[in-house]
């Protein structure tokens, strides 16, 4: 019997994703004029996804391709393309972390 940690890192590598891209969405595309309301919830929605769910997600799926790897009985591919799928997110998120932090004085 095949266990499935390299597909479940996949997954959570492709939903943490997409998770955080919704979430950026969101924040684009809210207009200037929206209510104090419905800026507060795409911002904690935003903030929500992006610095908490997306990043645990990661972790969890960078662990379920390294125990795909270790198991003999898992797809050591699967395991593998979650590793480097979910490293290449976090290593985004970073990048557009610190382009975001970058940019902080720049408006005041």
């Amino acid at each position: 019997m095949q266990t499935k940690l390299g597909k479940r890192s996949v997954i959570l590598a492709l939903a943490a994703f997409a998770a955080g891209a919704v979430a950026i969405a969101i924040m684009v595309a809210l207009p200037s004029d929206a209510s104090q309301l419905t800026q507060g919830v795409a911002t904690g929605f935003f903030m929500l996804v992006f610095l908490l769910a997306a990043p645990v997600a990661h972790v969890a799926g960078v662990v379920f391709g390294v125990m795909a790897l270790a198991r003999s009985n898992d797809s050591r591919g699967l395991g593998l393309l979650g590793i480097v799928l979910n490293g290449l997110s976090v290593a985004g998120g970073l990048t557009l972390l610190a382009a975001m932090a970058s940019t902080i004085g720049a408006f005041t």
